[in-house]
């Protein structure tokens, strides 16, 4: 005479609690909630609250349209190169970063922009994932080899959009790291 025909409430509960975990992530995995989870994502980032505190001292040093018309030619030449990173030493700089793809010598000017990598750790350089016959671009000669070039590639997801950004890649022979990880 206690007994009801029905499991006990905790029971149902746990049973409903279990099916409804187990839906989700059935369409999670079948990827029907992708959409879903991009939109919440983009969402959450929007209401984030902006940077109140002071930025970092960056200095953002770009070639602009007009840099190459006055030089007269792309890309610039490893000699312009070398003494525009000269002057930036001057000032002392923890890092800089050079996002210009190096793999080919632009005459004239190699030998100093080999002197000037060699005399500055400081200064790391970008280059493209992967195998050079598959797209892939290697980093400078000179840093062949050593922990100062960094991969700028991105993963876009569909719709273009880039949500996440690569730290490390691995080819399974050598292991990389990303440009804005090094720097």
């Amino acid at each position: 005479m206690g007994h009801s025909p029905l499991p006990s409430p905790a029971f149902q509960i746990g049973l409903m609690t279990l099916l409804v975990f187990l839906a989700v992530m059935g369409l999670r995995g079948e990827g029907f909630m992708e959409s879903a989870e991009l939109e919440a994502y983009d969402w959450s980032m929007r209401l984030r609250p902006t940077n109140t505190q002071p930025t970092p001292p960056i200095t953002l040093v770009s070639i602009t349209d007009q840099d190459i018309r006055t030089l007269g030619h792309w890309p610039v030449t490893d000699g312009v190169l070398a003494r525009a990173l000269d002057v930036m030493m001057t000032h002392h700089p923890r890092a800089i970063g050079v996002d210009i793809y190096r793999d080919l010598e632009v005459p004239p000017g190699r030998q100093e922009l080999d002197r000037i990598l060699e005399a500055h750790p400081e200064i790391l350089m970008v280059m493209k994932f992967g195998k050079i016959e598959k797209g892939g671009i290697p980093g400078p000669a000179m840093l062949q080899g050593t922990d100062r070039t960094g991969f700028n590639d991105v993963v876009v997801d569909s719709g273009g959009i880039v949500r996440r950004g690569l730290l490390f890649l691995d080819d399974g022979t050598n292991f990389y790291r990303s440009f804005s990880l090094l720097l």
